[in-house]
């Protein structure tokens, strides 16, 4: 396995991870709104447009690192 293809693997697992990561924020954010804490669960969303942030530019990294490996 190259660098690149190491590096590819390594970056898919993280955009999984933020995935997992932002689904279980958004469950709790809305266990929190329904429980009587609005004002945490806007936090937790806010949380989630750093991960929704973090994914974007991490996909994008995908897409030049993928046009590396096949030169």
């Amino acid at each position: 396995m190259t660098a690149v293809q190491m590096l590819q693997r390594l970056m898919v697992a993280q955009v999984k991870s933020n995935h997992a990561l932002g689904a279980a924020i958004e469950e709790l954010a809305l266990w929190a709104e329904q429980n009587g804490g609005a004002q945490a669960a806007r936090n937790a969303r806010d949380a989630l447009s750093a991960l929704d942030d973090s994914s974007e530019l991490i996909g994008h990294c995908l897409e030049e690192l993928g046009k590396e490996a096949s030169r």
